[in-house]
Parts: structure tokens; sequence; C-alpha cells
């Protein structure tokens, strides 16, 4: 065996560049011993120490490569049977797998600097179609590293460079140490990350809840209203050349209302410059309003009624306090949303047929 592994890097030195290479690729001989020798040839002047690196790294990345798309395209099935070619065996696929369904694709990286797993990783990555794009970049990531350790080991020991195994585990160990460390923050930040993304989906998921109790909330109190209103829920308007989604418009005899329901706790106070929320600027929803008027203003304008149009500003939670009002629409608690219906007073009334003409116009407006 001796004699043969003499004999092939004896042709792949005639090859220079191209040798250190291949040798990595057909992975016949361990990449260890091809790299270092590739550094004894740096010390004879026979290579560049870059131009070593380099071709050290591209061959041994395609090396991962083929290993990738034999897991990808063969399976386990074809490694258990042919990886042996490839100085890979069956327990080499079983830790490569467990550490690659445990730790996931960033795994890639840190395992090339640990025994057993750095060969045999690419395989449960190749088997679970990781996108080859991310497989390359940290496949390269970690073999760059590796190959200048060993071409500098080999230019170091010059002559002694087949002593390789016996110096390279005092660099070895620490790398692993710092690979494991590596992991270990990973992992950590993996699971850090996770627990936010849930948290924050969880209150998204909240809030959209919210959201549509305080609109259901709202839909039920308009249902009070009498025969001589049209109400609507929902709906998304074109008018004046925009469109907007409405959470409820009620059209009456006191004219055109438009809501929008906030299910949000706590002291709200109005200042004319916003609003505060328990005592700190919160986002103002007026503006909502603001584009939800003129649209329908437009529309109602196009029938050719004048007639009020009032945006409103519904807080369904029941422990919601207002303090005060918006200085530019109404703002009432749903339980008091009835109430301050039929206390309005309406500045330009409707008969029953413009409310009817402007519900029209509303189902004519509305975008699908």
């Amino acid at each position: 065996m001796h004699d043969i592994i003499e004999g092939l890097l004896a042709w792949l030195e005639q090859l220079g560049y191209w040798g250190i290479m291949i040798g990595l690729m057909i992975e016949v001989i361990p990449s260890e011993i091809v790299l270092s020798y590739g550094g004894y040839l740096v010390s004879q002047g026979k290579i560049s120490f870059t131009g070593a690196v380099v071709f050290g790294t591209i061959g041994g990345t395609i090396a991962q490569l083929f290993v990738y798309w034999i897991g990808k395209y063969g399976g386990r099935p074809f490694l258990e049977k042919y990886g042996k070619y490839i100085l890979i065996n069956k327990h080499h696929i079983d830790v490569a797998e467990k550490w690659f369904d445990r730790y996931g694709t960033g795994v890639i990286f840190t395992a090339r600097f640990i025994p057993v797993v750095r060969h045999a990783i690419s395989i449960p990555a190749g088997i679970a179609r990781m996108p080859i794009g991310r497989f390359t970049l940290l496949t390269t990531l970690a073999v760059i590293p590796w190959s200048i350790l060993f071409v500098w080991l080999g230019l170091t020991l010059g002559e002694q460079w087949d002593t390789i195994d016996e110096v390279a585990g005092q660099y070895i160990q620490p790398a692993m140490i710092v690979a494991v460390a590596l992991l270990v923050f990973y992992v950590g930040w993996k699971w850090v990350r996770g627990r936010r993304r849930e948290s924050r989906r969880q209150r998204e998921e909240g809030i959209r809840r919210a959201g549509e109790q305080g609109e259901r909330e709202t839909a039920h109190q308009l249902g009070f209203l009498g025969k001589d209103h049209v109400i609507f829920h929902g709906v998304k308007l074109r008018a004046g050349g925009r469109v907007q989604e409405f959470d409820h418009i009620a059209v009456g005899p006191k004219g055109v209302f438009h809501f929008e329901s906030k299910h949000w706790s706590g002291e709200i106070a109005f200042e004319a410059g916003g609003m505060l929320r328990d005592g700190a600027p919160s986002k103002d929803p007026t503006s909502q309003l603001y584009r939800h008027e003129y649209v329908l203003k437009e529309l109602v304008r196009s029938v050719g009624v004048e007639t009020d149009v009032t945006g409103v500003l519904v807080f369904t939670h029941p422990d919601v306090r207002l303090l005060g009002k918006s200085p530019a629409f109404a703002t009432v608690r749903a339980d008091r949303l009835l109430h301050y219906m039929n206390a309005f007073r309406s500045k330009r009334p409707l008969d029953a047929r413009n409310v009817q003409r402007i519900a029209a116009a509303i189902r004519e407006h509305t975008v699908k």
C-alpha cells in the first residue's frame, strides 16, 4: 500500500497544481497526505504556496460535490454498497446523518474539522437536497483553512512530510475545539432565533385574532341599527383613482359612516399631534381614516348627493380607557357605538331614496 501511494504521489507530482486538485477529487489518498505532499513540493520550489492552497481548495470542494450528488441521486443504499471505494462506510453515514438531522445545514462547515463526520457529512446534505449554492459555499469556506493548514505543515516538514500523521494531531485538536465551539454557538443561535420567530408568530397570531374579534364585535353592534340602514362589512372600494379596504360602512338617514376597529387595551389619550397609548406615542390610525374618507366622498360625489361622511374609530377591548377625543374623527368604545350613532346630529341627512342610491354605488364600485 505504501508503494502504491508513493507511485500515485509521484504521478501527481508530474501534474503539479493539477495533480493536487485531481488527488483531492478522487480521494483515493486521504486529503491530509495529498495536501502535505503539496506543501513538500512548495518547499522544493516546484509550486507556489498560494497555488497549492487554491488548487487544493478546488479539488477538496469538487470531491465533496461528488459525494453530495451521489447522496442526492443514489441515496443511502447506493452509498452503503459502494461507499467503501471513496473511504466511506456505514458507520460514517450513520454518524453524519445524526449530525445533519440534529444541527441542520450549518453543520456542513463545522463538521469538516471533526473526524469520522468530515468525509461523510455531504451524504445527508445530498439526500436532503440541500440547496447546492449554500452547500458549495459552506464547503469551500471549510476546505480553505484545512488546505492552508496541511500545505503549511508539509512546507514546514519538508523531506519529513510523510510524518504528517504524527505532527498534525497537535494542530487538528485545537481546530476541532474551535469547530465544536462554533457548532455550539450555531445551535444556540438557531435555538434563540427559533424561539424569537415562534414568539413573533404567536404575537402576530394574537394580534390577528384580536383584530378579528374586534371586527366581529363592531359588526355585532352595527347589526342593531334599524332597517333604514345599509351595512357593508369588509369591502374594497375604488373611487377617485384610489382603492381602499373598509372594515365596515353604514349608510343611513344620518349620512355615511366608515368604521375602523382597534382591539387595543389600556389608556389611550388623543392630542392634536396624534395619539398617546399608555403614556407613550402610538401609531395614529387616523391616516387610514383620511384615505377612507377621500374614497367615500368621491363615491358620494359621483352619485350627485350631498351628505356627511364620518369616520369612527371603534375600540373593542373591554379594558380600553379613552381619555379625550380625536380632533379629527369620532372615537368610541364598542359598547357605546349605538349610543353614539343615535345621538349623532347630521348636517345633511339622507332620505330613503338617496340611502339606496349610495348603497348601489358602493356595490358598483366594490373591487372583487
